[in-house]
């Protein structure tokens, strides 16, 4: 680090995991690591506290992204478990400030500081310079934020595009979206479809259609379908991917993304070979007359584990401005 460093606590808070770090946040540097299991924690507060007790600094300044929509006073994870408020997380941290935000968000900031590295690419031509990104991806949930150039640099803008409604092509999607909304609201979010808990669902309703469903965990359906072994499972990767495709072009859309879509989240670093497929690249693209405009946008897997991190530790620095250097 240099003379010069400032350093934070980083965290990015997922469905299942909670990740902290120590940052460097004018360099980015990530250090001292680590992954805890979140159901091992009554809390966030716990969880930070357990990590501040396992790293020799406590440093003054701290950046927690999560997934949560932050609205309000008190914030809840999307996954209805741990709630807290900015003043609970300020006090565990033991810093003198605090920056929160969206899982997502963070992600997004992230992109302008991966390199060739951190990513795969799954489709697509170059990015455009200078032009919108956006970052989404499944995991527990299905998270997306956008990236847009300033006067005064890049600026995220968080959202919840998750929960936008899924909108089924033809029957047989109709008839899945019917199928795995059994039970719930009316309403089928893309979120229901395009993520681990609703891969496990499709794969249930897919199996229910041959007798009786089965139940598998997502890194157990991803490697039944991969290893060639589960037809069933194959198919509900193909949906999973068809349907992740289309949503992706969606969104490049809305954010006008020709600087690239960036996939993130727990599942696409695992099914990067069902990707790399005609099903995704063709839903990708497959928005009528505007074909042409998405065909060129580039599509890639963000490999790095430490985006969400890094991402924290660029909205920490915007926060906190250096004097006098």
């Amino acid at each position: 680090m240099s003379s010069y460093s400032r350093i934070a606590l980083v965290g990015d808070i997922g469905g299942n995991h909670a990740r902290f770090a120590i940052s460097d946040v004018d360099e980015l540097t990530i250090t001292h690591y680590a992954s805890f299991r979140r159901d091992l924690f009554a809390s966030l507060e716990d969880a930070i506290r357990a990590y501040l007790n396992s790293v020799p600094q406590r440093p003054e300044m701290a950046g927690i992204a999560v997934a949560s929509p932050l609205a309000g006073d008190r914030f809840a994870m999307t996954d209805g478990g741990w709630s807290f408020t900015h003043d609970d997380v300020l006090a565990a941290t033991g810093a003198r400030n605090l920056r929160l935000l969206n899982n997502f968000e963070a992600v997004a900031l992230s992109l302008p500081h991966l390199t060739g590295h951190d990513l795969e690419k799954v489709c697509g031509g170059e990015p455009a310079e200078g032009a919108a990104k956006v970052a989404l991806g499944p995991g527990t949930a299905l998270g997306v934020a956008g990236l847009v150039p300033s006067d005064a640099g890049w600026v995220a803008v968080r959202g919840e595009g998750g929960h936008a409604t899924f909108a089924a092509t033809g029957e047989d999607e109709l008839r899945l979206a019917r199928d795995m909304a059994k039970g719930g609201a009316g309403h089928v979010a893309i979120e229901d479809m395009v993520s681990g808990p609703g891969l496990c669902r499709l794969y249930a309703v897919l199996t229910e259609g041959g007798g009786s469903a089965r139940h598998l965990a997502t890194p157990e359906i991803v490697q039944a379908a991969q290893s060639g072994e589960d037809p069933v499972a194959e198919a509900a990767l193909e949906h999973f991917a068809r349907w992740l495709g289309r949503f992706a072009g969606d969104m490049a859309l809305v954010y006008g993304a020709r600087g690239g879509v960036y996939l993130g989240g727990g599942i696409p670093p695992h099914v990067v070979g069902s990707l790399k497929t005609e099903t995704f690249a063709s839903a990708f693209r497959g928005k009528g007359r505007l074909e042409p405009y998405l065909a060129p946008i580039p599509v890639y897997v963000i490999k790095a584990a430490e985006a969400g991190l890094k991402g924290a530790a660029v909205a920490v620095a915007a926060a906190n401005p250096m004097r006098g250097r």
